[in-house]
């Protein structure tokens, strides 16, 4: 016989220095479900590994894969995941990436949105993490987790040591565009579909055609903080995969120009620079420590092999 293997403790949830409005939810009432989207074209050669981190879940939550179409495997890929957990597969021509995923969240049923692009992947944990902030804070609209990268092709991650701490004020102003302030990693952002609809997300994306509209996250991002902060949980959510010729690299110049930073560093006079290092100094301060009201604190348990 073997070993019993050994009990993993809890998932535990706790809030900086107070409990800021946390609830006790009716232990009867079921979590809220999550909707994934994945817009994809020609996606077989990075699909499998998002639906494989998707497969690892456990949490209430639905896959909606949104196939352009493809001349491919992706579909054939895709389904093949549906006995491993609740995938659905369209396939149909589209206008474009955010087109697609407007199209997802229409059909869709969860009360809390995302999407995740092929080859981006989930850490094993993304889910129970997700599902447990929202039943716990009824407050809180929208997360987000640590910076993570992927590297395709050195199977190597790199994270960010910091937990990221974003002011409304910069976001709505549009200062997280990734030259002035950092990006918001659009994979590991969740938020409720409140939030979606009051922000009228889906006039956003919608008639975005083919090859326009590269910085659509970046503009969702400042309609969501006209309506609410946004809520840093220190767990890694997601992980960004960087591969030779994804769109993200091919269409760089174009995101920035879409945001409105054509040059890095261009920023408007010298009183916005002192600006900027003010808010710098302040991001260093913040992160150093959990501030209460700004920053949630997720501990699970960790394995080392």
């Amino acid at each position: 016989m073997g070993e019993t293997p050994p009990r993993r403790k809890p998932l535990r949830l706790r809030l900086s220095n107070d409990l800021d409005g946390a609830t006790v939810p009716n232990v009867y009432d079921p979590p809220a479900m999550i909707s994934i989207v994945t817009p994809v074209y020609n996606g077989e050669a990075h699909i499998a590994s998002t639906l494989e981190s998707l497969s690892r879940q456990r949490a209430s939550f639905e896959h909606l894969v949104m196939d352009a179409a493809s001349k491919d495997n992706t579909c054939k890929i895709a389904e093949s995941y549906a006995g491993r957990y609740q995938v659905r597969v369209s396939s149909q021509p589209d206008g474009g990436h955010y087109d697609a995923v407007q199209k997802g969240f229409a059909q869709s049923q969860g009360d809390i949105l995302t999407w995740i692009n092929a080859g981006d992947i989930y850490m094993p944990w993304t889910l129970s993490v997700v599902e447990k902030v929202f039943e716990l804070h009824p407050h809180i609209e929208w997360i987000t987790g640590a910076n993570c990268f992927y590297y395709d092709q050195e199977n190597l991650f790199s994270l960010d040591m910091t937990i990221p701490v974003y002011s409304r004020l910069a976001i709505r102003k549009g200062w997280h565009n990734g030259r002035w302030l950092s990006f918001i990693q659009q994979e590991g952002t969740f938020w409720r579909r409140s939030l979606w609809t009051k922000s009228k997300g889906a006039d956003l994306f919608r008639g975005q055609g083919r090859g326009k509209g590269y910085a659509m996250d970046f503009h969702l991002w400042k309609r969501f903080a006209e309506f609410a902060a946004l809520r840093t949980v220190c767990s890694v959510l997601a992980a960004f995969t960087i591969a030779p010729g994804q769109i993200s690299q091919r269409f760089r110049t174009e995101y920035f120009n879409e945001c409105g930073v054509a040059k890095a560093y261009d920023l408007p006079n010298k009183w916005t620079r002192s600006l900027f290092r003010l808010y710098s100094f302040y991001q260093l301060a913040v992160k150093s420590r959990a501030i209460s009201g700004t920053t949630l604190t997720m501990e699970f348990p960790v394995r080392v092999i």
